[in-house]
Protein backbone atom coordinates (compact mmCIF):
# COMPACT_ATOMS: atom_id res chain seq x y z
CA UNK A 1 0.00 0.00 0.00
CA UNK A 2 1.76 3.21 -0.75
CA UNK A 3 -0.05 6.73 -0.08
CA UNK A 4 0.47 8.98 -2.71
CA UNK A 5 -3.00 9.83 -3.45
CA UNK A 6 -6.27 9.86 -0.85
CA UNK A 7 -9.67 10.69 -1.81
CA UNK A 8 -12.65 12.42 0.02
CA UNK A 9 -16.09 11.99 -1.18
CA UNK A 10 -18.30 14.59 0.56
CA UNK A 11 -22.13 15.28 0.76
CA UNK A 12 -21.15 18.33 2.90
CA UNK A 13 -22.23 17.06 6.15
CA UNK A 14 -20.00 17.58 9.68
CA UNK A 15 -19.43 13.99 9.54
CA UNK A 16 -17.93 14.16 5.87
CA UNK A 17 -15.89 18.32 6.93
CA UNK A 18 -14.29 16.05 9.71
CA UNK A 19 -13.35 13.18 7.41
CA UNK A 20 -11.70 16.15 5.18
CA UNK A 21 -9.94 17.24 8.05
CA UNK A 22 -8.21 13.48 9.22
CA UNK A 23 -7.15 13.18 5.16
CA UNK A 24 -5.60 16.86 5.32
CA UNK A 25 -3.85 15.42 8.02
CA UNK A 26 -2.61 12.23 7.24
CA UNK A 27 -1.90 13.66 3.28
CA UNK A 28 1.13 16.15 5.23
CA UNK A 29 2.68 13.20 7.01
CA UNK A 30 2.68 11.02 4.01
CA UNK A 31 3.35 13.65 1.32
CA UNK A 32 0.16 12.70 -0.56
CA UNK A 33 -1.84 14.76 -3.01
CA UNK A 34 -5.81 15.15 -1.80
CA UNK A 35 -8.91 14.78 -3.95
CA UNK A 36 -12.71 15.94 -3.08
CA UNK A 37 -15.19 14.72 -4.67
CA UNK A 38 -19.46 15.03 -4.51
CA UNK A 39 -21.76 12.98 -5.97
CA UNK A 40 -24.94 14.29 -7.40
CA UNK A 41 -28.28 12.03 -6.97
CA UNK A 42 -30.62 13.38 -4.97
CA UNK A 43 -28.99 14.73 -2.21
CA UNK A 44 -30.17 17.40 -0.21
CA UNK A 45 -28.56 20.80 -1.10
CA UNK A 46 -27.56 19.59 -4.44
CA UNK A 47 -30.21 20.36 -8.06
CA UNK A 48 -29.47 17.91 -10.71
CA UNK A 49 -30.36 20.63 -12.97
CA UNK A 50 -27.45 22.59 -11.55
CA UNK A 51 -24.20 23.22 -14.12
CA UNK A 52 -21.39 21.03 -12.73
CA UNK A 53 -19.04 23.73 -12.62
CA UNK A 54 -21.03 25.41 -10.23
CA UNK A 55 -21.38 22.41 -7.92
CA UNK A 56 -17.77 22.64 -8.45
CA UNK A 57 -17.17 25.87 -7.36
CA UNK A 58 -19.13 25.39 -4.62
CA UNK A 59 -17.36 22.34 -3.63
CA UNK A 60 -14.26 24.67 -3.76
CA UNK A 61 -15.70 27.11 -0.99
CA UNK A 62 -16.62 24.05 1.01
CA UNK A 63 -12.93 22.90 1.55
CA UNK A 64 -11.04 25.87 1.56
CA UNK A 65 -12.32 26.86 5.34
CA UNK A 66 -9.87 23.20 6.32
CA UNK A 67 -7.14 24.52 4.10
CA UNK A 68 -3.43 25.59 5.90
CA UNK A 69 -2.00 28.92 5.08
CA UNK A 70 -0.15 27.80 2.05
CA UNK A 71 -1.26 24.64 1.75
CA UNK A 72 -2.37 23.22 -1.88
CA UNK A 73 -5.82 23.00 -2.50
CA UNK A 74 -6.99 19.77 -3.17
CA UNK A 75 -8.48 18.89 -7.01
CA UNK A 76 -12.49 18.79 -6.44
CA UNK A 77 -14.68 16.94 -8.77
CA UNK A 78 -18.22 16.03 -9.17
CA UNK A 79 -19.79 13.45 -10.43
CA UNK A 80 -23.43 12.10 -11.03
CA UNK A 81 -25.08 8.60 -10.20
CA UNK A 82 -24.95 6.63 -6.80
CA UNK A 83 -22.50 7.32 -4.55
CA UNK A 84 -21.35 4.47 -3.39
CA UNK A 85 -20.76 3.43 -6.82
CA UNK A 86 -19.28 6.69 -8.45
CA UNK A 87 -16.79 6.81 -5.95
CA UNK A 88 -14.73 3.48 -6.44
CA UNK A 89 -15.20 4.39 -9.82
CA UNK A 90 -13.65 7.71 -9.37
CA UNK A 91 -10.78 6.27 -6.98
CA UNK A 92 -10.29 3.29 -9.83
CA UNK A 93 -10.05 5.84 -12.76
CA UNK A 94 -7.99 8.19 -10.88
CA UNK A 95 -5.64 5.90 -9.44
CA UNK A 96 -6.32 6.51 -5.52
CA UNK A 97 -4.41 4.61 -2.46
CA UNK A 98 -6.51 5.89 0.10
CA UNK A 99 -10.06 6.39 0.78
CA UNK A 100 -11.38 8.73 3.43
CA UNK A 101 -15.47 9.06 4.19
CA UNK A 102 -17.60 9.60 7.15
CA UNK A 103 -19.28 7.53 9.03
CA UNK A 104 -22.46 8.27 9.86
CA UNK A 105 -24.14 5.86 13.16
CA UNK A 106 -27.33 4.92 11.65
CA UNK A 107 -29.62 1.95 12.96
CA UNK A 108 -30.01 -1.41 11.68
CA UNK A 109 -33.40 -0.32 10.57
CA UNK A 110 -32.41 2.44 8.68
CA UNK A 111 -29.29 0.32 6.82
CA UNK A 112 -32.25 -2.40 5.76
CA UNK A 113 -34.59 0.71 4.51
CA UNK A 114 -32.17 2.93 2.65
CA UNK A 115 -29.19 1.46 2.51
CA UNK A 116 -25.67 3.16 3.42
CA UNK A 117 -22.96 4.32 1.38
CA UNK A 118 -20.02 3.93 3.45
CA UNK A 119 -21.05 0.10 2.86
CA UNK A 120 -21.62 0.10 -0.42
CA UNK A 121 -17.97 1.80 -0.66
CA UNK A 122 -16.58 -0.80 1.27
CA UNK A 123 -17.86 -3.67 -0.41
CA UNK A 124 -16.89 -2.40 -3.90
CA UNK A 125 -13.21 -0.40 -2.89
CA UNK A 126 -10.44 -2.07 -4.75
CA UNK A 127 -8.17 0.14 -2.03
CA UNK A 128 -8.11 0.70 1.57
CA UNK A 129 -11.23 2.78 3.32
CA UNK A 130 -10.84 4.76 6.07
CA UNK A 131 -14.24 4.77 8.10
CA UNK A 132 -13.84 8.20 10.09
CA UNK A 133 -16.83 9.13 12.87
CA UNK A 134 -17.85 12.34 13.72
CA UNK A 135 -15.19 14.04 16.26
CA UNK A 136 -12.62 11.73 15.78
CA UNK A 137 -9.06 12.98 14.58
CA UNK A 138 -6.58 11.93 12.41
CA UNK A 139 -5.04 8.29 14.06
CA UNK A 140 -2.61 7.66 16.11
CA UNK A 141 -2.37 4.16 17.43
CA UNK A 142 -3.57 1.74 15.35
CA UNK A 143 -5.29 -1.56 16.32
CA UNK A 144 -4.79 -4.56 13.48
CA UNK A 145 -6.95 -7.22 13.45
CA UNK A 146 -5.64 -10.76 12.42
CA UNK A 147 -7.43 -13.83 12.00
CA UNK A 148 -4.62 -16.41 11.04
CA UNK A 149 -5.81 -16.95 7.60
CA UNK A 150 -3.32 -16.41 4.49
CA UNK A 151 -5.28 -13.68 3.66
CA UNK A 152 -4.52 -11.95 7.13
CA UNK A 153 -1.04 -11.23 5.95
CA UNK A 154 -2.23 -8.82 3.61
CA UNK A 155 -4.09 -7.37 6.63
CA UNK A 156 -0.97 -7.03 7.64
CA UNK A 157 1.94 -5.64 5.53
CA UNK A 158 -1.39 -3.36 4.86
CA UNK A 159 -1.50 -1.69 8.17
CA UNK A 160 2.24 -1.72 7.95
CA UNK A 161 2.71 0.10 5.03
CA UNK A 162 0.09 2.62 6.52
CA UNK A 163 1.73 3.28 9.51
CA UNK A 164 5.11 3.36 7.80
CA UNK A 165 3.21 6.03 5.58
CA UNK A 166 1.96 8.29 8.97
CA UNK A 167 4.16 7.75 11.20
CA UNK A 168 1.46 6.03 13.01
CA UNK A 169 2.33 2.73 15.62
CA UNK A 170 0.09 -0.42 15.27
CA UNK A 171 -0.36 -3.04 17.65
CA UNK A 172 -1.26 -6.55 16.11
CA UNK A 173 -4.21 -8.92 17.79
CA UNK A 174 -5.70 -11.81 17.14
CA UNK A 175 -8.54 -13.98 18.91
CA UNK A 176 -8.57 -17.57 19.03
CA UNK A 177 -11.57 -19.09 20.01
CA UNK A 178 -12.73 -20.10 23.29
CA UNK A 179 -13.66 -23.88 24.15
CA UNK A 180 -15.71 -24.22 27.28
CA UNK A 181 -14.13 -27.58 28.64
CA UNK A 182 -10.83 -25.60 28.58
CA UNK A 183 -9.11 -23.94 31.58
CA UNK A 184 -8.70 -20.44 30.84
CA UNK A 185 -5.16 -20.37 33.01
CA UNK A 186 -3.83 -23.37 30.56
CA UNK A 187 -5.69 -21.52 27.07
CA UNK A 188 -3.59 -18.72 27.79
CA UNK A 189 -0.30 -20.56 28.23
CA UNK A 190 -0.78 -22.23 25.62
CA UNK A 191 -1.31 -20.48 21.84
CA UNK A 192 -2.64 -22.19 18.48
CA UNK A 193 -0.02 -22.86 15.80
CA UNK A 194 -2.11 -20.08 13.91
CA UNK A 195 -1.19 -17.27 16.52
CA UNK A 196 2.59 -18.80 16.42
CA UNK A 197 2.58 -18.06 12.95
CA UNK A 198 1.23 -14.90 13.52
CA UNK A 199 3.93 -14.12 15.66
CA UNK A 200 6.40 -14.61 13.59
CA UNK A 201 5.14 -12.48 10.78
CA UNK A 202 4.64 -9.74 12.94
CA UNK A 203 8.05 -10.06 14.49
CA UNK A 204 9.35 -10.24 11.06
CA UNK A 205 7.32 -7.13 9.69
CA UNK A 206 9.27 -5.18 12.93
CA UNK A 207 12.85 -6.59 12.39
CA UNK A 208 12.53 -4.93 8.38
CA UNK A 209 11.79 -1.87 9.88
CA UNK A 210 8.55 -1.88 8.33
CA UNK A 211 6.10 -0.10 11.01
CA UNK A 212 6.20 1.86 13.95
CA UNK A 213 5.46 -0.13 17.09
CA UNK A 214 4.71 -3.03 15.52
CA UNK A 215 6.27 -5.60 17.93
CA UNK A 216 4.99 -8.55 19.41
CA UNK A 217 1.10 -10.12 19.10
CA UNK A 218 -1.64 -9.31 21.59
CA UNK A 219 -3.34 -13.22 21.47
CA UNK A 220 -6.91 -13.05 22.92
CA UNK A 221 -9.72 -15.67 23.38
CA UNK A 222 -13.45 -15.27 23.53
CA UNK A 223 -16.09 -13.73 21.36
CA UNK A 224 -13.76 -11.61 18.52
CA UNK A 225 -15.88 -8.48 17.96
CA UNK A 226 -15.80 -8.03 21.78
CA UNK A 227 -12.52 -9.15 22.19
CA UNK A 228 -11.17 -6.62 19.48
CA UNK A 229 -13.42 -3.63 20.63
CA UNK A 230 -12.12 -4.29 24.51
CA UNK A 231 -8.56 -4.81 22.90
CA UNK A 232 -9.19 -1.48 20.87
CA UNK A 233 -10.17 0.24 24.28
CA UNK A 234 -7.29 -0.73 26.23
CA UNK A 235 -5.16 0.35 23.64
CA UNK A 236 -6.68 3.69 23.15
CA UNK A 237 -6.85 2.97 20.13
CA UNK A 238 -7.70 5.81 17.19
CA UNK A 239 -8.51 3.43 14.76
CA UNK A 240 -9.09 -0.83 13.49
CA UNK A 241 -7.43 -2.05 10.44
CA UNK A 242 -9.43 -5.04 9.39
CA UNK A 243 -10.10 -7.43 6.10
CA UNK A 244 -12.76 -6.49 4.55
CA UNK A 245 -14.60 -9.25 1.72
CA UNK A 246 -15.55 -7.26 -1.52
CA UNK A 247 -19.26 -7.88 -2.86
CA UNK A 248 -21.85 -9.14 -0.41
CA UNK A 249 -25.14 -7.97 0.10
CA UNK A 250 -25.85 -4.34 0.93
CA UNK A 251 -27.48 -2.87 4.51
CA UNK A 252 -27.35 -6.45 6.49
CA UNK A 253 -24.89 -7.83 8.81
CA UNK A 254 -24.47 -11.25 8.49
CA UNK A 255 -24.05 -13.20 11.61
CA UNK A 256 -20.48 -14.28 10.02
CA UNK A 257 -19.33 -10.94 9.07
CA UNK A 258 -16.55 -9.98 11.77
CA UNK A 259 -15.24 -6.83 9.37
CA UNK A 260 -18.91 -5.54 8.90
CA UNK A 261 -19.86 -5.28 12.91
CA UNK A 262 -16.40 -3.91 13.33
CA UNK A 263 -17.27 -1.32 10.61
CA UNK A 264 -20.45 -0.48 12.80
CA UNK A 265 -19.67 -1.11 15.91
CA UNK A 266 -15.78 0.48 16.96
CA UNK A 267 -16.09 4.10 18.22
CA UNK A 268 -13.32 4.77 16.37
CA UNK A 269 -12.64 4.99 12.72
CA UNK A 270 -12.04 1.59 11.01
CA UNK A 271 -9.61 1.10 8.17
CA UNK A 272 -10.73 -1.80 5.47
CA UNK A 273 -7.99 -3.92 3.63
CA UNK A 274 -9.79 -5.36 0.57
CA UNK A 275 -9.85 -9.06 0.04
Amino acid sequence: MQLRHILVPTDQSDTSRNALRVALALAARAGARVSVMTTVGGQAGWGDADDPAVLAERLKHWVEPELERGAPAPAVSVTFGIPGVEICRFADEHEADLIVIGRKHRSQATRLLVGDTADAVARRSRVPCLFVPLGAGAPERLLVALDGSRRSLTVLRAACDFSSATGISFRATTVEPAHPDEPAQLAALVPSGRSDALREAVEQLALCGSAHGGTGLDVRRGPVVDSLLTAADELAADAIAVGYHRGGPPGVLEAGSIARRLAHSAECAVLTIPF
